[in-house]
């Protein structure tokens, strides 16, 4: 007769086995990226590069290839991006010498060097080519052998006015619905003859990773009247201690003053340690808790990680750009004691200090004294 447990072992089989001829799983391994909000990103202007050229050619006629920003969001199904871009697309780029223009985003699915093409698994383009008024969208999947999958996406796309940007939508399920991914965006313009103007974005994560103000000290209460210098860190939620620009704070909504590198330290003095801050109130700022905004430019650069192959050019690259946030630091502001209480908070913080002091001073005297008085009496002898 068979044991209980051999009868579990068996339901338990069974179990898995009806599961797997039914198509389902025991663990979930679906994931799909979240709904994220319209987010901006600024890249530099003129920082594009010319990856081949006729010999002492060098005169650009148009700004359209230039990024300036690009802006994205999702539902969790589309990735939506627009390109702003330094200059107007022109409804005839043969006018300006152009043979193809190209706008597009990179896809690293997996955050991994090693797969695609040098870290690149997906490239969404549209493509303008000379003679056709039509843009041509197309879908390039990578593989780390050298082989690429090309699909021809249909497209009806054309410049009817001359515009500052260019639209770019990504079906997410199209390069298998990560969860996680990052996007780099771009431009490639192919003249006449040989030259090629390449523009491009840094890595950009998506979903948008989030920052946060940590201070030094971790709460912070003055009173009335009182300056306090602290140091404060951009942290996010990627365990990347990301490296900020500058820090802007409000003026404008609070009777607090807060100032920013206020004594005009070298930004390599505290690089890696917190950046330094002067919160400041006067005798009349009201008692209460204040949230006060912080703009800061967080710089989109990532070391050699950020260096990006671009497919169907010669160039390795990386971007200049960053991204502006808006963290707060939050203090409270208490009343100040009056002047007995006050003096009897520093007198207990700081009164064994100043009597062992005066107790020293005073021996030291009475010896000086007492010296004084003996060195006056041999003389009165003599």
């Amino acid at each position: 007769m068979r044991s209980r447990a051999d009868r579990i072992i068996t339901l338990i089989s069974v179990s898995i086995i009806i599961s797997c001829c039914s198509g389902f799983s025991l663990f979930s391994v679906n994931a799909e990226l979240s709904s994220f909000p319209r987010q901006e990103m600024n890249d530099a202007i003129s920082d594009w590069h010319i990856t081949s050229k006729e010999y002492g050619d060098t005169t650009i006629v148009d700004d359209s290839h230039d990024l300036k920003t690009v802006t994205h969001f999702s539902d969790g199904q589309i990735l939506n991006a627009t390109l702003w871009l330094l200059g107007n697309i022109s409804k005839d780029p043969t006018q300006i010498g152009a043979n193809s223009i190209s706008y597009g985003v990179l896809v690293d699915v997996d955050n991994n060097p090693f797969t695609g093409r040098l870290g690149v698994d997906f490239q969404k383009e549209s493509r303008w080519i000379k003679n056709n008024s039509n843009w041509i969208d197309s879908l390039i999947e990578f593989s780390s052998s050298g082989h690429q999958k090309i699909k021809i996406l249909e497209s009806n796309f054309s410049i009817i006015n001359e515009q500052p940007f260019f639209p770019i939508s990504l079906d997410l399920s199209s390069i298998t619905s990560p969860d996680r991914f990052r996007v780099a965006y771009y431009s490639i313009f192919a003249y006449n003859g040989s030259k090629n103007i390449v523009d491009i974005t840094n890595w950009i994560d998506v979903p948008p990773a989030s920052y946060s103000l940590s201070t030094v000290p971790k709460d912070i209460t003055l009173t009335q009247g009182e300056s306090l210098n602290i140091g404060a860190n951009i942290i996010t939620n990627t365990g990347l201690l990301p490296r900020v620009l500058n820090f802007i704070p409000d003026k404008e909504r609070s009777p607090v003053t807060v100032q920013f590198n206020p004594d005009g330290i070298s930004a390599s003095s505290y690089d890696l340690a917190p950046s330094p801050f002067r919160i400041s109130t006067s005798p009349d700022t009201p008692v209460g808790e204040y949230t006060i905004p912080i703009s800061a430019n967080v710089s989109l650069e990532n070391g050699r990680r950020g260096i990006i192959s671009i497919p169907g050019t010669n160039a390795s690259l990386t971007g200049n750009g960053y991204i502006t946030i808006k963290p707060n630091i939050t203090l409270s502001v208490v009343e100040r004691p009056p002047f007995g209480e006050e003096f009897k908070n520093f007198w207990t913080t700081y009164g064994q200090v100043i009597s062992l002091f005066g107790a020293g001073f005073a021996g030291g005297f009475s010896t000086h004294i007492m010296d004084r008085i003996k060195q006056r009496g041999k003389k009165e002898k003599a």
